[in-house]
């Protein structure tokens, strides 16, 4: 998510000075070199499994190619609101966006540090609560008569997207000062603070969207489903608003975050019996389990399974299909059934994580690329 990025970003970069050109260009150098590779490689293999001598449902038209190799060069999410400029892979909308996102960042790093350090935990919700509200205000111009172009060109629109950019580095700021008030020779461990409540945020923020989810699922329209072209109809006024759980995603990553900080001894190590001291029992098993080995391997592949997901899906899809294994064609439903649903589900799950694990940087395959990319990159 933009949050996430943003957090990990200002967080690595807190004590660093990004104000000159060259600390920029480094950054900016680093960081499209470390995605890029997976990029481009993940859109010119959906392009190739889409065309419709292979796994194709329909034709694209040249303007289409034309549109979706632009994607390559990343300015496609500054023109989304014209019709006809979709991608042929799909996730990468998100990438393009969140790249403007990354080039803003060393622009952003030192005002959002100085407006959010200063201040209580109540003035740090006021600020948020702000921000939060300029991130709704563009989803406000959407109706049903102009959402099937407008809604998207504000999805990707990388300048409305900086308001949650900018909450997830507040919460980066806000981590960062609970630490150092932790630190303080003034404190006092026994004293109660928002921090207290970090092992039990992650399990409420995912029990809120889970249970709005399963109630909207519950209460559709018939025909309706969860990419329903009739999105008003199915999903409501409400659901057009893309940050309305802005708060909760905020909620979640501080909770997750101030766990792993609670674990750090004054001498970088960490350890559960340090979450035990400041977070108490359930902290220290919540944390136990966030930093489980094969969680934190596989939890690095976040990238290429986010990239490689359309690829994928075509891939899943075309082997089932040539199995004869419930699947006629890509092109038509499907009748429902639990068992396969379930089947496939697990199927495509054990698929996408397989290709990641081939295709991250120290992957049997990924490994290769990301080296010949550092090995031309500028230090």
């Amino acid at each position: 998510s933009y949050f996430l990025s943003a957090f990990t970003m200002t967080w690595g970069y807190m004590s660093r000075d990004m104000d000159d050109e060259n600390s920029r260009w480094r950054y900016w150098t680093r960081r499209f070199a470390r995605f890029y590779p997976d990029f481009a490689i993940s859109t010119l293999f959906t392009f190739l499994l889409k065309h419709e001598e292979i796994f194709g449902c329909h034709p694209y038209s040249v303007g289409s190619y034309i549109n979706n190799f632009a994607s390559l060069l990343l300015f496609t999410a500054w023109y989304r609101f014209f019709p006809g400029t979709g991608y042929i892979n799909g996730p990468v909308w998100f990438i393009v966006t969140l790249f403007w996102l990354w080039v803003f960042f060393p622009f952003l790093l030192k005002p959002v540090k100085e407006f959010f350090r200063h201040g209580d935990w109540s003035t740090f919700m006021a600020k948020l609560a702000v921000v939060w509200f300029i991130s709704l205000v563009p989803w406000t111009f959407i109706n049903e008569d102009n959402q099937s172009w407008l809604r998207w060109g504000l999805r990707c629109f990388p300048v409305l997207r900086i308001p949650e950019f900018v909450i997830g580095m507040a919460i980066a700021v806000r981590v960062n000062k609970d630490r150092e008030e932790e630190d303080s020779s003034d404190n006092n461990p026994a004293e109660a603070h928002p921090r207290k409540l970090a092992p039990y945020l992650p399990l409420l923020g995912i029990s809120i969207s889970l249970s709005y989810y399963l109630y909207r699922v519950a209460t559709w329209p018939e025909g309706c489903s969860c990419l329903a072209w009739n999105f008003f109809e199915c999903w409501g006024r409400f659901h057009a608003f893309d940050t309305k759980f802005a708060p909760i995603s905020a909620m979640v990553i501080y909770g997750v975050t101030s766990l792993d900080v609670s674990a750090r001894s004054s001498d970088g190590v960490a350890n559960a019996e340090n979450v035990d001291t400041r977070m108490g029992p359930f902290g220290r098993v919540f944390w136990q389990f966030l930093t489980w080995n094969p969680f934190v391997t596989v939890g690095k592949w976040g990238l290429p399974i986010f990239l490689y997901q359309a690829a994928v899906n075509v891939l899943v899809q075309g082997f089932l299909i040539d199995m004869h294994f419930g699947l006629e064609d890509r092109c038509h439903t499907t009748e429902f059934s639990v068992g396969y649903a379930t089947f496939y589900v697990i199927f495509h799950i054990i698929s996408a994580y397989a290709f990641a694990f081939m295709m991250n940087e120290d992957g049997p395959v990924g490994i290769h690329i990301h080296n010949a990319v550092k090995s031309i990159t500028p230090k």
